[in-house]
């Protein structure tokens, strides 16, 4: 009895995925994945999507259901070349957490895990490859950046060539 029931959480839980995969709305979605491997039936609801509109700031992600729990963002970003979003570590868009300018390089959707893995503080080019358009990126980098995604800003924020 306790392993049909567990099978048909896992039923119900994939098919809801999927659903909600089909309702994506923005260009920007952040994934917010488990910092662990599932090993109990409590971390498998810390996970979900999140979705940007382009053009459309959020200074607070408060309202994601799942923004409280303990995992790590990653993200698709989709749009023509020059789209620029910037994701903060603070709300408001405070920079003291850090931050990750992304600007996109050609028209495919662009795919990116690891974000605490990127060049700290210079401007890095991705070129395409067969999984994911090409992008420009610049990280000011923050501890644990990449499980305190905060805010979100499109275009151009700050003067000069490089943010600060």
């Amino acid at each position: 009895m306790k392993t049909k029931c567990i099978f048909l959480i896992l039923v119900l839980w994939v098919f809801s995925a999927s659903a909600s995969a089909h309702e994506q709305l923005g260009e920007l979605v952040l994934y917010k994945e488990p910092l662990f491997e599932i090993e109990d039936a409590r971390k498998i609801d810390c996970q979900g999507l999140y979705d940007v509109e382009s053009g459309n700031d959020v200074s607070s992600m408060r309202g994601f259901r799942d923004y409280w729990c303990q995992g790590r963002y990653t993200l698709t970003l989709q749009g023509e070349s020059g789209k620029t979003v910037t994701l903060f570590g603070l709300f408001e868009y405070r920079k003291d957490r850090g931050f990750l300018v992304i600007r996109k390089t050609d028209n495919r959707k662009v795919w990116l895990i690891n974000l605490d893995l990127l060049p700290e503080n210079k401007w890095v080019t991705r070129p395409a490859d067969d999984k994911s358009g090409g992008v420009e990126i610049y990280f000011h980098a923050a501890p644990q950046f990449s499980q305190n995604i905060s805010s979100v800003k499109w275009g151009k924020w700050w003067e000069g060539d490089k943010p600060n």
